[in-house]
């Protein structure tokens, strides 16, 4: 959904995706991901590259800090507030949710360059960094406005803490075994009690993520919903269920060792009996900068491998014993 940069609200004449903007970037940030030579190489060559079209590169502070190569001014969040136009992020979809969570409040559009695996996120491959970035630097993108969480956590009636998710937010059991026991209500109407491994609460971006993974749907970017996926429910009739994103979510905890809650699976924060953990969406969402070419369907065919026969997608490690099976 798209958002008026002034008044913070939607509009509803521009919706999922509106028109190539035409207007080049000039100030540009760079963070990228601090995991041996390899990844300060890769985020080098962006920043390189941005430089070479002619913008100025300001390089987070921690990743600066890391690298013994960069002639770039370091910045910290608040400089790069203030003064960049666009966040690049090099890395994987990890990566990035770290970053939109640090910079949704400084309202600057992320671009994600996939260094990870698959990059439901991070749209430009490596291998076609110069060709695509450079349209983009130039102004030829889309943007494309995400909602995101903001959950709290309550004990005894008093705020524990807060925190932002773009993907998900996820109460679940600890390491310890056994299942969590919580009680969900929705807009303050019971909804009902849930035995299971844990309940994942997930945006549309977060739909091709974890709740993905336990039989959720998968929800278009466009559309303006929660989705409440139970993991391994005790009672099969537990199924996922889609929300209208004006509910508010509140989850009880009743019992079960170690239950947690997980912001993102980036930040987590210890469970007690009687905690309530409440979901809504936040009133600022982020913005993710697609190439001109960026086609949803088209993501989801090359990641999730839609279309393809078994013997297109067959690992090349597969051993001799099911060799026979691929003719």
């Amino acid at each position: 959904m798209m958002v008026n940069n002034q008044m913070g609200q939607i509009d509803d004449k521009d919706r999922f995706m509106n028109r190539p903007a035409y207007e080049a970037f000039k100030t540009v940030a760079v963070f990228g991901k601090n995991a041996g030579r390899q990844q300060e190489r890769r985020w080098l060559n962006v920043a390189k590259f941005v430089e070479s079209m002619g913008c100025r590169v300001l390089v987070e502070e921690e990743t600066a800090s890391n690298s013994k190569d960069s002639h770039f001014e370091a910045a910290c969040d608040e400089k790069i507030a203030k003064e960049a136009e666009l966040a690049l992020v090099s890395g994987g979809d990890g990566t990035l949710l770290g970053v939109a969570r640090r910079m949704v409040s400084q309202r600057i559009p992320l671009l994600g360059i996939n260094h990870g695996r698959l990059g439901f996120m991070t749209d430009i491959r490596q291998d076609d960094i110069e060709r695509t970035l450079s349209e983009i630097l130039k102004g030829r993108y889309l943007r494309d406005d995400r909602a995101i969480f903001k959950g709290q956590i309550r004990r005894k009636g008093e705020l524990l803490c807060e925190a932002l998710a773009i993907n998900d937010i996820v109460v679940s059991r600890g390491i310890v075994g056994g299942m969590v026991e919580i009680r969900v209500s929705v807009d303050g109407n019971y909804m009902y009690d849930l035995r299971a491994d844990g309940l994942i609460v997930s945006t549309p971006t977060g739909s091709t993520a974890y709740a993905l993974s336990a039989h959720g749907p998968i929800m278009h970017p466009s559309l303006q919903g929660i989705v409440l996926v139970p993991v391994a429910p005790h009672a099969l009739t537990n199924r996922p269920i889609a929300l209208p994103n004006t509910a508010r979510i509140e989850i009880e905890v009743r019992g079960g060792p170690e239950t947690g809650v997980h912001f993102d699976m980036q930040s987590n924060v210890r469970l007690e009996v009687g905690d309530v953990v409440s979901v809504e969406i936040s009133d600022v969402p982020i913005s993710l900068i697609h190439p001109i070419s960026y086609d949803y369907f088209s993501m989801l065919r090359q990641k999730l491998h839609w279309s393809a026969s078994p013997i297109d997608w067959t690992p090349k490690t597969r051993g001799s014993r099911d060799s026979g099976h691929a003719n």
